[in-house]
């Protein structure tokens, strides 16, 4: 940005720096308009750098971080905050799976190097339910126990609004649902040539008129 300055009553336009001789000695002092710089702080400049803005000097508060700084807790690596001049990589150790002292009523091995849990005989479940529906249990008389469950809801009330409201098919109600209802849904309150909720209305709106000569309203 430049300004226009005045310099022994001659003006100067569109001044983008001014220079001083220094006295005494060799060099100069040089002055820059930084008016319209937008630097507010030492948040926006890496660490260690500095820089004027509107009149005033900022050093950088940006710290810059390396792969030592990234830190691994499980399958979560955390990277700080700061500048990343390269690229920055943390390695993750990988877990190994440890066969079960025992499974009572069957034998078990379990694979070098893998996760994999393998029965060598059939195993019989008794399934178990609650009365009325199966919300959650186990089935099956093979090596596999399954888990069977279907969605339930519980009592609510439903409000009528300006759009249908469903209940997903395959459901199981816990309990009761309860559609409101209003005792103003009557045709007399409907204006007519409307119909909500199955209720044609029957109101009709006050017709105005106004005589030509006396200019007299008339509510009919």
């Amino acid at each position: 940005m430049s300004k226009t300055v005045q310099i022994n009553g001659i003006v100067y336009a569109d001044v983008p720096s001014v220079t001083i001789p220094l006295s005494p000695g060799p060099g100069n002092a040089e002055f820059f308009d930084t008016s319209d710089a937008t630097l507010d702080g030492g948040g926006k400049m890496l660490d260690g750098y500095t820089a004027y803005s509107n009149g005033t000097k900022y050093t950088g508060t940006i710290e810059t971080k390396t792969s030592a700084n990234l830190s691994a807790s499980g399958a979560t690596v955390t990277a700080p905050a700061g500048y990343y001049a390269t690229q920055a990589t943390k390695s993750v150790s990988s877990g190994s799976a440890t066969a079960p002292a025992s499974i009572s009523g069957t034998s078990a091995s379990v694979s070098t190097g893998t996760n994999t849990l393998t029965l060598s005989k059939t195993v019989s479940v008794t399934p178990t339910v609650t009365a009325g529906y199966v919300s959650s249990g186990t089935a099956g008389n093979s090596s596999v126990s399954l888990t069977a469950s279907v969605t339930t809801k519980a009592a609510a009330t439903i409000t009528p609004g300006t759009s249908n409201q469903t209940i997903a098919s395959g459901t199981y109600l816990t309990g009761t649902q309860t559609i409101s209802g209003d005792a103003n849904l009557v045709s007399a309150n409907i204006i007519s040539g409307k119909t909500i909720f199955g209720v044609s209305g029957s109101a009709t709106l006050p017709t105005i008129s106004q005589n030509s000569t006396t200019k007299v309203l008339s509510i009919s």
